[in-house]
Parts: C-alpha cells; structure tokens; sequence
C-alpha cells in the first residue's frame, strides 16, 4: 500500500512539474497564410468568405508572443469594434517580410481566440514591423490584450504602472 502511495505521489509530482507554474495567455493571435486546395487536411482547413471559400494553413506563422505591442482605435467599418496595429518583435516582422514576398497575391488570415476576425490582402512585400487587422477586434478582447502587451510608444515601466491603477480601480 505506501509502495502504491509513493508511486501515485510521485506521478502527480511528475504531472505538476511540466506545468511550469505557467498560465495561459488569455489571449490568442494567430495569422495564417492562404493555402491550395491540394493541400492535405492535416495542413488546411477550409473557411467561407465573401469571396468565397479559401483553404488557410493550420500552422499560424505569427502567433501572441511574436507581438511587442498594440494600439487600438475605432474601425471605420463598425463603430463597436476596433482596428488594431500590431507591433512584431523582430523574429516575427522577418516572417512577415518573408511571408509576403512568398505569397503575393494570396490572402493572411487573422483568428482571435480562434475566430476568424479579419482577412489581409498581399499585394506587395512587407517591409516592417506592424500589421494591422483593420475590423473585428471587440472590447472584451482588447482589454485581455491591454494585459498582454504594452501599447505602442509605451515602456514597460509606464505599461505596468498603468496596468497597477487600471486593476486597483475596476
């Protein structure tokens, strides 16, 4: 019986400690590139859209913690929603470059949380480091994003700070 003890112990001991103490962000960005219908299931998935269905990559090649910062401002398209620009720490604006020079005239969709908010158009190479999902982006998941990065122009300092004051008068 302590044999079975110890070993159970030991095992949740073990299950624990690939934990990491992490939580998990609460937020999720992705940006997929657009894929052909030749593609296997394994690698796309399908989606409608207004110009009708489009196969997108599984794998995103920008995701939440390829972003170093934010800033929000109301869309034109949609008054309760926001457009957003975000800014890429250099690993990921070198995917982007690289993205958008491999798949010119194809499409980048951009899924929050895993719904499909907004889709970008490549017409050209990207050469920086900010792209912007120009509608979809709702309040609820700006300020879940507000947690996670700072906003453009903002130190890490002065981001923590605000963050202080804005949790201590919710």
């Amino acid at each position: 019986m302590r044999l079975f003890l110890l070993l159970a112990l030991s095992l949740i001991g073990l299950q624990l400690s690939y934990a990491g103490g992490k939580k998990p962000a609460p937020i999720s960005i992705t940006f997929h590139t657009e894929a052909t219908n030749l593609e296997s299931k394994k690698l796309s998935f399908e989606i409608d859209t207004p110009k009708g269905k489009r196969y997108m990559s599984k794998t995103p090649f920008i995701m939440t913690s390829d972003i170093a910062a934010y800033h929000a401002t109301p869309s034109e398209q949609d008054p309760e929603f926001y457009k957003v620009s975000f800014q890429l720490k250099r690993a990921g604006a070198s995917r982007l470059r690289a993205v958008s020079g491999q798949y010119a005239g194809k499409w980048i969709m951009c899924a929050i949380n895993g719904r499909v908010v907004d889709m970008l158009y490549i017409d050209r190479q990207v050469d920086g480091r900010v792209i912007t999902v120009w509608r979809g982006v709702d309040q609820t998941m700006l300020s879940a994003l507000n947690q996670l990065v700072p906003r453009m122009g903002e130190s890490e300092k002065a981001w923590k700070t605000r963050l202080k004051y804005e949790n201590k008068n919710q």
